[in-house]
């Protein structure tokens, strides 16, 4: 019998993309390792996180675990609806495939590898001393250009459809960018308080963004214009 992982993360079989993130920050928090909880539990909470709150899994999953209803019920976005369905010569679609990946996940993953690159470095020279205020406001700039970029992204993002053929690549692109804009999110909410968590948050989302890019990277090698 197929795991429910919606039971995992502790919510309802209809819950919405918001529920669902905010139960697995809620359940990470608490059955974190580091914080003594139980490293099975953790594990199961960050595989049930990993396949709802990828669209293009949690689809196939839904089908999987609720074979008799139709799909686009469950669905909690619809962006892939607006995919372009035209039926295109070969020829076509391979120009439309090197448009979007020129225009649109190349400038993009750049933005994404200038965000993550630099927060280690970033991260360790602020712990030197977290109340230094010339240290924290450069952890603020850091923080703040970063977020311009991602808006940039965001925009760019939904400039150009993703080309039918490549939207698991368009998928794993929009995941990975979220997960940048969310880990940012958490990193501001920690400079305003100081609170640990915010700033574990943040960092633990900028390693799934950058599991997803090196994703990203080993699938684009494969297609074929």
């Amino acid at each position: 019998m197929i795991k429910n992982l919606y039971k995992e993360l502790e919510v309802k079989e209809n819950a919405t993309q918001s529920e669902i993130k905010s139960s697995y920050r809620r359940l990470v928090k608490k059955h974190h390792p580091d914080t003594g909880g139980e490293k099975d539990r953790f594990l199961a909470i960050q595989n049930a996180w990993e396949t709802l709150n990828d669209p293009s899994k949690k689809k196939q999953y839904d089908k999987t675990l609720f074979p008799l209803q139709q799909s686009s019920t469950l669905r909690t976005e619809n962006w892939e609806e607006k995919v372009n369905t035209t039926k295109y010569n070969s020829t076509l679609q391979d120009n439309e495939i090197k448009n979007w990946i020129k225009n649109i996940y190349n400038p993009t993953n750049r933005f994404i590898s200038q965000i993550i690159k630099p927060l280690s470095q970033e991260i360790k020279e602020l712990s030197a001393d977290p109340y230094d205020q010339e240290l924290m406001d450069k952890f603020c700039s850091y923080i703040t250009l970063s977020q311009k970029k991602i808006e940039k992204v965001d925009k760019l993002y939904k400039s150009i459809s993703v080309p039918h053929s490549i939207s698991s690549l368009g998928l794993d692109l929009y995941h990975c960018f979220s997960q940048v804009k969310d880990a940012l999110s958490e990193l501001d909410r920690y400079t305003q308080g100081y609170v640990d968590d915010y700033l574990f948050d943040g960092k633990e989302m900028m390693k799934e963004a950058k599991r997803i890019q090196s994703k990203m990277a080993h699938d684009k090698k494969s297609i074929i214009f």
